[in-house]
Order: C-alpha cells, then sequence, then structure tokens
C-alpha cells in the first residue's frame, strides 16, 4: 500500500473514531441537559469560587455551543471545531466539577488525541487502545474492593439481576468470586495492549458490555440509562479494533511523540495516585466500585426544605443521621440530572455551603462518609 494510500486508510479509521465519540458524547449530553445547565436544585461547585457569578445564561450558551459543535462534527471534521469543542467543554467543567464525569473526561481525551495527531492519523488508534487499557486496567483495579462485593456483586448482580436468594448471596465462596470482575477486566485491559492478546480481550471486553447493557436496561436498573451511550462507543470501538487491521506502530511509541507524552501521563501515571488519595477518582477511571467518599444531609425540620422532600430518605441502616430524614448526595444528584456527583470530599464541601445558605432553617448537619 503506497504512503498515500497508508494516510488517507488511518485518516479514515480515525474520523471514524471521531464521528462515533461525538455522537455517543451527544446523547450522553441531550439525556443529562439538566447538569450542565444550572436549572436544577442541585447546588454547582465551581474550580474557582469567583466562578460562582457568571449568570446562568453563560451555562445555557456553553450548552449549546458544545452540542452544536458536536452535532457538526458527527458529519464533518474540522480542526479548528475540535478545538473549540475541547475549550467549550473545559469552561463548562470549569464551572461546575460536578460536570466531569468519567465519560466526559474519556470523550475529551479522545478529541484531544484527535486534534494533537490530526496530520499523523496512524498514531490515533494505537492512542485510543491505550485509553481503553488503561480504562479497563484502573476500573478493574479499582473494584478489588469489599464495597464492589456488598454493593454491585451481592446486591446489583446476584441479587437483583440474577435473583438469587440473600441467603445463597453471603456464601463466602460465592462472595470471593466477584473479585474475578475486577481482576478480570483489568487482565482484559492489558491484553488489549498485545497484538497476540487484543482480539481475546476485545471479545471479552464486548461481552461484558453486553451484559452492563442487559443489567442496565429496562428491566432491572432503569435509572442508568444514560450509560447507554458510554457503554454502546465501548462495544463500537472494541468492534473496529477487531475488524479493522491495526497498524505496526507501537503504542509506547506513539505515546512518547509531542502532545502525546500528556495522555500517557494523565491515564497511565496518574490515576495510581488516586489510591493514595493525590488524584481525583472521577479522572482514574473508578468506574462501578461502591468505593468513594459519600456526603450525607441530615434534615431536623423538612417542613423547611419542601423542595428537597423526593430526595430524602428514612432508611438509615448505619444510622448516619440518628433517626433524622436524610439525603444522599449522590442520590439527589442521580434523581435529578441523571449522573453522579463529583466525588471528592472539597466540592461536597463547597457544594455543602450553598445548601445551607440555601436551607439553613432546615437545621441540617452534614455527614462525610469516607470509603
Amino acid at each position: 500500500m503506497s504512503t498515500i494510500k497508508h494516510f488517507l486508510y488511518n485518516k479514515i479509521k480515525a474520523s471514524l473514531f471521531l464521528k462515533i465519540t461525538c455522537f455517543c458524547w451527544l446523547l450522553a449530553k441531550l439525556l443529562s441537559w439538566r447538569i450542565w445547565t444550572t436549572n436544577r436544585l442541585l447546588p454547582t461547585a465551581p474550580v474557582f469560587a469567583w466562578l460562582n457569578y457568571v449568570p446562568f445564561v453563560v451555562h445555557v450558551i456553553l450548552f449549546m455551543v458544545s452540542i452544536s459543535l458536536m452535532g457538526i462534527l458527527v458529519f464533518k471534521t474540522n480542526k479548528h471545531l475540535l478545538m473549540g469543542l475541547l475549550l467549550t467543554e473545559g469552561a463548562l467543567c470549569l464551572l461546575d466539577l460536578n460536570r466531569l464525569l468519567p465519560w466526559e473526561y474519556f470523550y475529551c481525551f479522545i478529541a484531544f488525541s484527535f486534534l494533537v495527531n490530526y496530520n499523523r492519523p496512524k498514531r490515533i488508534t494505537p492512542i485510543i487502545i491505550f485509553l481503553l487499557a488503561s480504562t479497563y486496567f484502573y476500573s478493574g483495579l479499582c473494584k478489588l474492593n469489599v464495597g464492589f462485593i456488598d454493593t454491585v456483586w451481592s446486591n446489583m448482580i446476584l441479587k437483583s439481576f440474577f435473583k438469587i436468594s440473600a441467603h445463597v448471596v453471603q456464601q463466602s465462596w460465592l462472595q470471593h468470586i466477584g473479585y474475578l470482575l475486577g481482576v478480570a477486566e483489568l487482565l482484559a485491559g492489558v491484553g488489549l495492549l498485545f497484538a497476540k492478546t487484543r482480539t481475546k480481550a476485545a471479545i471479552v471486553l464486548i461481552l461484558t458490555h453486553i451484559f452492563i447493557l442487559l443489567l442496565l436496561g429496562p428491566f432491572v436498573f432503569r435509572g442508568y440509562t444514560l450509560l447507554w451511550p458510554w457503554n454502546m462507543l465501548m462495544i463500537l470501538f472494541l468492534t473496529i479494533i477487531i475488524v479493522k487491521r491495526v497498524e505496526h506502530i507501537s503504542i509506547l511509541q506513539s505515546l512518547t511523540m509531542g502532545w502525546n507524552k500528556l495522555i500517557l501521563l494523565c491515564w497511565g501515571i496518574l490515576p495510581v495516585l488516586s489510591f493514595w488519595g493525590y488524584w481525583d477518582y472521577n479522572l482514574s477511571s473508578n468506574l462501578f466500585s461502591a468505593n468513594l467518599p459519600r456526603m450525607m444531609i441530615c434534615i431536623k425540620d423538612t417542613a423547611k426544605c419542601k423542595s428537597l422532600s423526593r430526595f430524602c430518605s428514612k432508611r438509615d441502616m448505619k444510622n448516619t443521621c440518628n433517626g433524622l430524614a436524610k439525603i444522599d448526595i449522590q442520590v439527589w444528584a442521580i434523581a435529578e440530572t441523571g449522573v453522579s456527583a463529583y466525588p471528592e470530599v472539597r466540592t461536597y464541601k463547597a457544594m455543602q455551603k450553598k445548601i445551607e445558605q440555601e436551607y439553613g432553617a432546615a437545621g441540617l448537619s452534614f455527614v462525610y462518609l469516607e470509603k
């Protein structure tokens, strides 16, 4: 194949990755539109305090610009539009960290990898393979904890999906099997990095995503519809990697060229620091680990905050609020916006100040549950 044909082949394949990304990104944005505007009760948590004074109309304009650029990029690849999209997404996340979701972070780096390798398309596929491998590796590693076994494996998968009785679920041997899910995911992530194991690893991961879609479908956990575009994108990416021939270019070689070093840093190195609290969980592929910090809001007088009543719960198994009504900030965020709140204590504290100002008469107290 001639040099020109090689270039065009890689350009078309890279363009396909970008179009799929923008289409799924657009769907996710539209499904979670409340988090991208301020038309909600959930407070914003800007990176800098002075950004609290940015008027609501700016959030709306940025959101409209964002989805417009994504819509155009689905049909037309353009370097300047791509740069504009990344700048817009950066501004939206600066205005509210709750928008910096794991899938948002992933989509941004797909767009970034395309932008910095725009004239070298053969580097894009190896970079995408690395992003996928990193996501699965760290996601699997984060699942090796008791919280994942109790919440996701036991309750979501065994009890809710497979309808296994609570007595059987409590068997220690069955509990320990849950750890194999994390191990299998991280090993499949590593397998994507090598040509000999890439196809097998991709097939395992595609089957995993199909199961996740069934788990999050209309018959089990209908509240997670927003995660469908993300899972569909991963399936499509993995399928393209299997079907389309991957050029024999070293992934490591691609990562050490130009701005790709930033991708290596953010996806290969920095996520390790999250295990010691020095890097944010949403930036470390911490997916469904059930091992993240939470904030509970205890309410003395629910009559003074009636607008929040739909997020309240009297169920308090850990007696966090001593019998008072409580609101789990994550339950509030998902119920109102479809996405979870940014799981960092500093973000919770920024939101706490606004909640206290708005509903101080309700006699609120805040409890932080560390992982």
